[in-house]
């Protein structure tokens, strides 16, 4: 295996090869400037941080106004799209990575943002149902078990592994189907701003009597006790709470819609990688006059105080020039808002408030470019170990992943469905570790008074823990197909994309921190804190409501632009 290339900022963008040509403004950060104007967008103007679900709130704002040129899109970073890209590599001509998301789930929420952008997702992107199944899920003791969409076929496999759970794994997939279909229309597709709405009967009426309240309340783990024995059914269904940052332990149990959408919709992947959703944004984003700005950073948010309260004025560049505006969507990470981007005292304190949250797992993404196949993989592959509670633990130091540890990771192989991913009889594969967060790593070492592992330690235990497990698993030696690699680690996460410590998925998805408890908090409970409301400002993206994952952040935009309109009404009243 080569040398492991390490993956900083500035090898990032170097490399990322763009598929639309823009464009780009120079970094303000790196020129700064004194006495900087102060540019005025017309009245209805909307400015839009970072470049991520921006094309949406572009389409929106046509909707306030006709003014095309009065949307602003700022983007720190010279690519858009956030964590939605696609790497390729000097190093390794011919392979392809996703490094971001991997897997396309919730297929008609796509074509929902594209037509609410006047378009038709088959115009842009092609996607391919993964086949024959959703996932291959890898155990600890070298068996295996395929995910696949025939529902008989499922029902066969389960019986083999417990007598009588076939049966039970349709009951259990029927209500999580119902989980999925009437929890979306209860609180994701609406916006959640009371605490009442979980006693509302016209909202959660339906779901509450679809679903024993309590299997969507309780942990997962519960729930799946509920239905079967065997501790690998258990963990079949419930792996992918990797994907929300938590385990089946602390994960309340409505999160089985994901394994519902998963069997019952399908997994789904563009073809040509994730950079066909990004780049096709981008186009219709600009194609309706949106004003992108690349490599520019945002220092403030800029407010004043109005007869009615705190409203939003404009942002203020890092360079210290000021664009007015009085319409703010923040696509940053929303704790990262609140630390950096607003002033004032009650800012500060509900800075404070996010801080004491709680925080997904970060992860370390190892992408290969693997000379050869490994043909035991599908397209998405996970691999749980022998011990199914111990293999959630989030790794804070190096020695968390010594042998015998076997820590749960998903690993990603696009050229099985996509062959244009890798060259002929080659693949690329990405694994996804989950860790400990930053803050995770720093209060362990606290804990056991040793120094903080570098960045390198925890990437080089992960390797060790992952090629480990491959063989452990009679894959053979894949270290040495390993013909070119380059990594991302928490600090990276943090540092490229303001995720506060490097917590991938963003603020947890436990369940008071889920609806209208997710910022921003309003709960009408009195004294319980809320978050202090800017006229004006808004927020999307994995941190704010409804939650992470690319699907739910496109309906998170829907709720964000129905809230804009309703304030929209107020203020024109």
């Amino acid at each position: 295996m080569h040398s492991p290339t390490y993956a900083g900022t500035r090898a990032y963008t170097a490399q990322v090869k763009p598929r639309i040509s823009h464009d780009k403004v120079r970094s303000s950060s790196r020129h700064a400037r004194s006495h900087l104007p102060r540019r005025q967008l017309d009245g209805g103007s909307l400015a839009a941080l970072n470049g991520k679900c921006g094309a949406v709130q572009a389409r929106r704002e046509r909707s306030l106004n006709n003014h095309h040129d009065r949307t602003k899109l700022l983007e720190k970073n010279s690519f858009v799209g956030g964590r939605a890209q696609s790497e390729f590599r000097d190093e390794a001509p011919g392979y392809r990575w996703d490094t971001g998301p991997s897997l396309l789930l919730f297929p008609d929420r796509y074509r929902d943002a594209f037509t609410a952008l006047g378009a038709k997702m088959e115009d842009y992107i092609q996607i391919k149902r993964v086949e024959p199944a959703a996932y291959r899920a890898h155990y600890g003791d070298k068996t295996h078990f395929d995910l696949v969409y025939d529902i008989e076929k499922m029902r066969q496999q389960v019986e083999e592994l417990e007598e009588g759970a076939g049966g039970k794994f349709i009951q259990w997939l029927g209500k999580a189907r119902a989980s999925l279909d009437l929890g979306v229309k209860a609180f994701i597709e609406k916006d959640s701003q009371s605490a009442l709405d979980f006693v509302n009967l016209a909202r959660v009426g339906p779901l509450a009597l679809a679903v024993n309240p309590l299997e969507l309340l309780l942990s997962q783990f519960w729930q799946m006790s509920q239905y079967f024995k065997n501790e690998k059914l258990k963990a079949l269904f419930s792996f992918q709470e990797l994907y929300v940052g938590l385990t089946p332990y602390n994960a309340p149990g409505v999160f089985s819609l994901l394994a519902a959408t998963e069997l019952t919709d399908g997994v789904w992947y563009p073809i040509g990688g994730f950079q066909k959703v990004r780049d096709a944004f981008l186009s219709l984003a600009e194609s309706n006059g949106v004003n992108l700005r690349m490599n520019t950073s945002v220092a403030k948010i800029l407010t004043e105080q109005g007869e009615d309260g705190k409203k939003v004025t404009g942002v203020k560049l890092a360079d210290g020039e000021e664009l007015l505006a009085d319409l703010v969507v923040a696509n940053v990470d929303l704790p990262c808002v609140f630390d950096e981007m607003l002033d004032g005292e009650e800012m500060e304190q509900e800075a404070a408030r996010l801080d004491k949250m709680d925080y997904s797992c970060s992860v370390i993404a190892f992408n290969w470019a693997i000379d050869g196949e490994i043909p035991e993989l599908l397209h998405h592959n996970v691999f749980l170990g022998n011990d199914f509670k111990a293999s959630w633990n989030r790794a804070t130091q190096p020695s968390d992943l010594d042998a015998p540890f076997q820590p749960n990771f998903y690993t990603h192989n696009p050229t099985y469905t996509d062959p244009s991913a890798a060259p002929e009889g080659c693949n690329s594969v990405m694994v996804l570790l989950p860790i400990g967060n930053l803050q995770e790593q720093r209060d362990a070492a606290k804990k056991n008074k040793k120094e903080m592992p570098t960045r390198e330690e925890m990437v080089n235990a992960g390797r060790e823990a992952i090629l480990r497990r491959f063989e452990e698993q009679g894959y053979g030696d894949i270290r040495s197909k390993i013909k070119h690699e380059f990594v991302y680690d928490p600090e990276e996460w943090r540092s490229m994309y303001n995720i506060k410590h490097g917590a991938v998925f963003g603020l947890s998805h436990g369940l008071l921190q889920l609806a209208c408890f997710r910022p921003p908090t309003k709960t009408d409970i009195p004294l319980f804190p809320e978050t202090p409301t800017v006229q004006g400002l808004h927020y999307v993206g994995a941190s704010t409501r409804p939650g992470n994952g690319v699907p739910l952040v496109l309906m998170g935009v829907e709720v964000t632009y129905q809230n804009i309109m309703a304030e929209a009404k107020v203020k024109s009243a």
